[in-house]
């Protein structure tokens, strides 16, 4: 499994403006696309995903920007993921909609579909405020080892 490059930048946005937020600042959309090195153009598209979802709102004008349209410990990991990848299933056989109906598919199915709920749960429960709250990891200590 992959993420796009919508997803993974849709986060990084996502958390810029929380940070701002907290520090009482609307995010201009410049200002998140130098600070994460996003292309413009491509950080509007993102943002016209975000802003139809409802997660974000923009503010018009010269001191314009976006601001969260919720609380950050409301919009999940798998919010953005879900977002950005449709529903969140390692194989298309294991949609709810599609049943498979060749027993041991089902079967292998099943392995699928757990880890699936695995990865729902544990992205379901890291929200933008905990992702900023935790205290990041030296980068040089995980090269060296």
């Amino acid at each position: 499994m992959r993420l796009s490059a919508k997803t993974t930048y849709g986060l990084r946005i996502l958390l810029q403006i929380c940070l701002d937020n907290r520090e009482g600042i609307i995010s201009p959309g410049k200002s998140i696309s130098k600070r994460q090195e996003i292309p413009e153009p491509y950080l509007e598209q993102i943002m016209i995903t975000l802003r139809n979802a409802g997660v974000v709102k923009t503010v018009r004008g010269c001191n314009g920007g976006y601001f969260l349209n919720k609380p950050a410990g409301e919009i999940t990991v798998l919010d953005v993921i879900e977002l950005f990848e449709g529903e969140f299933n390692l194989i298309d056989e294991v949609s709810v909609r599609r049943p498979c109906l060749r027993i041991i598919d089902r079967r292998a199915n099943y392995v699928w579909v757990e880890i699936a709920k695995s990865l729902r749960d544990v992205a379901e429960k890291i929200t933008l405020a905990s992702i900023l709250d935790k205290e990041p990891e030296p980068i040089l200590d995980k090269v060296q080892q």
